[in-house]
């Protein structure tokens, strides 16, 4: 009797873990792929914008570099374009120079 009554419990039981893992299992395709493709679809738009505003940053750069090449002066050491720079430390600190693009390899500078 008492092994009767055991296996009957058990069987109600996993008929129940049973249907309990068919309900997820059709869960997770209803509701967990929509999820995930959801997330993908969001991450490229993101990943899009970020490269839109990186594009743009570097066209404003490009626009600006070009612009101003016609006064960027030369290196009098190595004949390469100057970079706009301030003195950190010494007498002139706080005061901009201009320092070859080529540093540490190349040492000129030019007063401003």
């Amino acid at each position: 009797m008492l092994i009767a009554q055991n296996d009957q419990f058990t069987q109600a039981l996993f008929g129940k873990v049973e249907s309990v893992l068919i309900v997820c299992a059709i869960l997770i395709v209803v509701v967990g792929i929509p999820l995930y493709w959801l997330r993908l679809k969001a991450e490229r738009g993101l990943i899009r914008v970020i490269r839109s505003a990186r594009e743009r940053r570097q066209a404003q750069k490009s626009a600006v570099n070009t612009n101003s090449s016609e006064t960027v002066p030369h290196c009098p050491v190595c004949n390469a374009l100057m970079v706009k720079r301030l003195a950190r430390r010494g007498v002139s600190a706080g005061s901009s120079f201009w320092g070859c693009s080529n540093y540490p390899k190349c040492r000129g500078t030019r007063a401003d």
